[in-house]
């Protein structure tokens, strides 16, 4: 059976995060991107949306660091990994994985 309000929040997300994505395209400043309204909304959705934000952020390990930190309160990232976007999204992956956000399969 499919849970009518998990597929509306991974809609509302893959909406919001494609309008995000199209209106940021060119944009170099990251701070001016998270400010955005779409990925403001994304943040206001809450925990419901971490499990979207690390599955898209397996597939693109750029965009959604900041947004996990805002919603989660936790930072995986050691800090010998700041600034190293591979190992930071890894690290957010493994954070996900023991939390039991993770909702997509093996690497």
């Amino acid at each position: 059976m499919i849970d009518r309000a998990k597929l509306s929040v991974k809609e509302e997300f893959t909406n919001l995060a494609s309008q995000w994505v199209d209106d940021v395209e060119g944009m170099s400043s990251t701070v001016e991107m998270v400010k955005h309204p779409a990925y403001q909304k994304i943040i206001s959705m809450g925990k419901a949306v971490v499990p979207f934000l690390l599955e898209d952020l397996h597939q693109n390990p750029v965009y959604w660091l900041a947004a996990l930190r805002q919603i989660t309160q936790q930072d995986p990232v050691q800090p010998e990994q700041r600034g190293k976007v591979k190992q930071m999204a890894e690290a957010w992956l493994s954070w996900g994985k023991q939390e039991g956000y993770i909702v997509f399969g093996k690497e």
